[in-house]
């Protein structure tokens, strides 16, 4: 298995189906010999070249390898260069599937060096060519080297076009969408699954084009586009004549997958009905966690499909695959729109259905690496039923380890047909034997990890210990990080749990370094069962909690720093997850480099506790040698639902401008997070306040904090940022500020008006002398873009409709035209680079607000203003009063006329000059707006 659970999903046809078409002996390249003796050792030879495809093909990777190694060897002693470039070719991919990344490099080297010195016009030489270069692209993505991998699958994809191979076409154009996603170039990577469909669309109805949309499928959910029936935003006719990617604009996972479900079953063919089938159920299940509303709609769905999936005409193991999958979703939490009980009882008589029917396909089928983690997932869903069984759901250390969310009691459980512990434990046994078998070292990893996992589980110590670090040794000698993060992440948990501090901490410091080496790999992992707020973020958290805890003592420096860097690494783990890609360069920065002024304040919120870590800068030349010496640590005892409902409570109670109970639960905080450090504060003479926020507390203006006398943007200077790593720190360019004003007054489909918006941009253009105004029917994207482009303004200003969201795909700003969604604000607005003289220094979204129900959805202004590549943005937090945001942004920008005053200084003054106002004064009108990133 390739690191990249991606590989599997969206390169079938170039991965998958490559070996089938080789095994024919009618595509193998033909050579000049005609000795009795040659010809013998040629049919030899391509009968060595059969077998290893063969043992490819049942996931024998291992032994593969020595039989296509025994096939290269022989072709090179006939003087075939064309058919040993073909072995060594696949042996890379057997070594790829091991996960043995050095021994696939020198592989598929030696293939494309026999081909450079050997070069050659047939169409034989061109295609094993083409599926070289294919398949060292899969491998230099995997050792996270998406340039390279892209250049590989561009050569490798005009190959394909020369040959007139449209399978090949095909499937390299869809590769190439993994390395485009990785470098972030997601118009790139929308554009050519554009092209993708096109090819498919211009195919008549066959197997070539069934595979193919069937792939496309895969991928669109992989790139978070699932489905594309929702109504967009009326188009103006300009804009229309534009060129733009309209065939996947309504064309989705789900719409991809129907497509292929079509003509797979037009052709009768049986077996790819089922798999898309199983493709059609892991998009349900993602569009399931993506809207809430229709949850209940999108679980009967892949339920259904994984139903359909499992006919009798599917293969053993793709039957097998939709069973298990069946029985894992009936363990999730019943969508709020379906009675409990009446869900309950569907799904028991479900379980109870489906248990001897899976046990039994997996006592019938051969060893292979499917079966091994078949048998792994099928195990892992039997334990998540017995935890329910014996209410041991939340037992270990509050993490309820690779089981879905679940609120279902125990009375309501029947333990029929459920096994013990002993005999769960008994099948991953037999994954454990049957991976070594295969000598498949990452399948045996992951199975002895699971096996460590279930003794974890029933709190059988010092076994769970002794396997879970065969599983971390094994998968760090492969190497396989991402599923050795896995392994290292339990073995914290059981050192914690046998009062081994020191050792845990070292091994969730490893969980920790193996999840940064691979953030490429990591966000690509979009499969059914992957949640990074169960499967990631907690690690970052429980490393957290671990340092900090010394029990009577403080935290020493070193482990408050570390603990520090920690958080920092999360801010960009989420960002990652955000954005569905690496997309952010993460570079340490002190505080002292940037402002002497300034404390950066970082609460996180834990399990059981609020901890609250300061960065203050240096009080003395000693000090500033010594980074660790400026840290501050202190603790509220409130677990982590505590936190959240006060957070709600006041959240809604700043939203309610009638009255001023917001002042209780605002106070409360402010003690949590402000009070400890105030005499610190006051004596190292701090004027900025940077917040590094977490989780909900994101959705809360720290400006609104009150102290029982006044407001802390009455003390301080106040910014946000996603954290130090994500901030540039150069100030405000003392230039002419020239402005592009831009925003909608009319109303939109399903928007209203926002008449003052017409005053707001006034007074912009009045204030600064050399500004551009872009005004409803004006305000278009490519008027936008244009502006940003030709004027090199450094301050862009957009008062228009927009939504923050957790989720990238719900993020957005408004056009006269339609939407601009957070992934494409960067081929909007990212003209100059953030590090470029002249670039954005500041973005403006003066009418945007954070998704209603969504306590993570500031995090999509951190999204925005990355993705921007503005150095800062001053965003919403709410929707306000019309005349009130005229109000403040008139004030913002008089004050940022002023020589020599910062950004957080400007906004600090223009919410004064309201909070002043007997008509503003609640926080309501002037607290909702926050400074994302530089604040000088």
């Amino acid at each position: 298995m390739s690191r990249l659970i991606l590989l599997a999903a969206i390169a079938q046809i170039a991965v998958a189906t490559s070996p089938l078409v080789a095994a024919d002996s009618a595509n193998y390249p033909h050579t000049q010999q005609s000795q009795p003796t040659q010809v013998v050792q040629q049919r030899d030879a391509r009968q060595l070249l059969q077998q290893g495809l063969q043992l490819y093909q049942t996931e024998q990777f291992s032994r593969s390898v020595q039989v296509l190694q025994q096939a290269a060897k022989t072709f090179q002693t006939q003087g075939d260069f064309l058919n040993q470039a073909l072995a060594l070719n696949y042996v890379a991919l057997a070594y790829q599937q091991l996960g043995q990344l050095p021994q696939a490099n020198t592989a598929i080297a030696e293939s494309l060096e026999l081909l450079q010195k050997n070069r050659g016009n047939s169409k034989e030489y061109i295609k094993i060519r083409a599926q070289t270069l294919n398949n060292q692209g899969q491998i230099q993505l995997a050792e996270g080297k998406s340039e390279k991998a892209l250049a590989s699958w561009e050569e490798a994809t005009a190959l394909y076009a020369k040959n007139g191979d449209k399978e090949g076409e095909i499937g390299s154009k869809i590769n190439q969408v993994q390395a485009l996603q990785a470098l972030g170039l997601y118009r790139r990577a929308r554009l050519n699954l554009t092209d993708i469909n096109k090819l498919l669309q211009a195919q008549p109805d066959s197997l070539l084009k069934a595979n193919g949309l069937l792939s496309l499928g895969n991928a669109l959910r992989v790139v978070g586009v699932l489905d594309q029936t929702q109504p967009q935003e009326q188009k103006q006719p300009q804009e229309q004549k534009q060129p733009q990617p309209q065939q996947i604009e309504n064309f989705g996972s789900k719409q991809a997958l129907k497509q292929s479900l079509a003509v797979a079953s037009k052709l009768n063919s049986g077996e790819l009905v089922s798999q898309i089938y199983l493709s059609l159920g892991n998009t349900a299940q993602a569009l399931r966690r993506t809207d809430a509303a229709q949850a209940l709609q999108r679980t009967n769905e892949a339920m259904d499909y994984y139903r359909q999936a499992a006919a009798p005409s599917a293969s053993p193991t793709t039957r097998l695959v939709a069973q298990i999958n069946q029985l894992r979703l009936s363990l999730q939490e019943p969508p709020q729109q379906q009675p409990k009980q009446v869900a309950q009882n569907s799904y028991q008589n479900l379980q109870q259905s489906l248990l001897p029917q899976i046990q039994s396909q997996l006592d019938s089928l051969p060893p292979s690496r499917k079966t091994v983690y078949a048998r792994i997932n099928f195990a892992q869903t039997l334990a998540c039923l017995r935890q329910k069984t014996e209410a041991r759901g939340t037992a270990i250390n509050g993490v309820n380890v690779n089981c879905p969310k679940q609120e279902t009691s125990a009375e309501n459980i029947t333990t029929n047909n459920i096994p013990e512990w002993k005999a769960i434990a008994q099948i991953v046994v037999t994954a454990v034997e049957q991976a070594k078998s295969l000598e498949d070292k990452r399948a045996e990893a992951y199975a002895l990890g699971t096996l460590g996992g279930l003794y974890e589980q029933t709190q059988q110590w010092n076994d769970a210990q002794k396997l879970t670090q065969q599983a971390s040794a094994l998968a760090e000698n492969i190497p396989a990080p991402d599923i050795g993060y896995r392994w290292q992440w339990q073995l914290g948990r059981i050192l914690k749990s046998r009062g081994d501090q020191t050792g845990a901490k070292a091994a969730y410091t490893k969980a920790v370094n193996n999840l940064k080496s691979i953030r490429g790999d990591l966000v690509a992992m979009r499969e059914v069962e992957y949640s990074f707020q169960e499967e990631v973020e907690p690690i970052y958290r429980e490393l957290v909690s671990l340092l900090l805890q010394s029990g009577n003592k403080q935290p020493s420096q070193d482990d408050l720093s570390t603990a520090r860097n920690v958080i920092e690494s999360l801010k960009v783990a989420e960002l990652d997850n955000f954005f569905r890609r690496a997309c952010v360069d993460a570079t340490p920065v002190q505080i002292d480099q940037i402002d002497r002024t300034a404390a950066v304040i970082y609460p996180v919120i834990l399990a059981d506790r609020l901890e609250v870590i300061v960065s203050l800068p240096s009080s003395s030349t000693k000090q500033k040698q010594n980074q660790n010496q400026d840290l501050r640590h202190y603790t509220k005892i409130l677990s982590q639902n505590e936190v959240e409902q006060k957070l709600e409570d006041l959240r809604q109670k700043l939203e309610t401008r009638q009255t001023p109970e917001f002042l209780v639960p605002s106070q409360e905080v402010y003690q949590w997070i402000i009070q400890p450090i105030e005499s610190e504060l006051e004596k190292r003479q701090i004027k900025n306040l940077v917040f590094v926020l977490d989780g909900p507390m994101r959705s809360i203006p720290m400006a609104a904090l009150y102290d029982g006398k006044s407001y802390l943007v009455q003390k301080y200077n106040i910014a946000l940022t996603p954290g130090l790593e994500l901030l540039n720190p150069q100030p405000f360019a003392r230039t002419e500020r020239r402005t592009i004003a831009g925003g909608l007054s009319e109303a939109r489909p399903n928007f209203p008006a926002l008449p003052a918006v017409k005053r707001e941009l006034k007074e912009i253009q009045s204030t600064v002398r050399q500004s551009e105004v872009l005004l409803d029917k004006k305000f278009t994207t490519e008027a936008i873009k244009e502006a940003v482009k030709s004027l090199n303004a450094p301050v862009v200003h957009l008062a228009t409709h927009g939504q923050f969201s957790s989720k990238a795909e719900d993020t957005f700003i408004l056009t006269f035209n339609g939407r601009v969604k957070v992934n494409e604000l960067s081929d909007l607005l990212k003209t100059r680079a953030t590090n470029q003289r002249g670039a954005i220094e500041l973005l403006v979204l003066s009418a945007c607000s954070t998704a209603a129900g969504d306590n993570r959805a500031a995090l999509g202004i951190a999204g925005v203003a990355i993705q921007a590549g503005a150095r800062s943005t001053l965003a919403s937090l709410w929707v306000v009063d019309d005349q009130a945001t005229a109000d403040i942004m008139g004030e913002f920008y008089k004050q940022l006329s002023r020589p020599d005053i910062t950004k957080a200084q400007a906004l600090k003054d223009a919410q004064l000059s309201l909070l002043k106002n007997p008509s503003y004064e609640h926080p309501y009108y002037w607290a909702p707006y926050v400074l994302v990133g530089n604040w000088l």
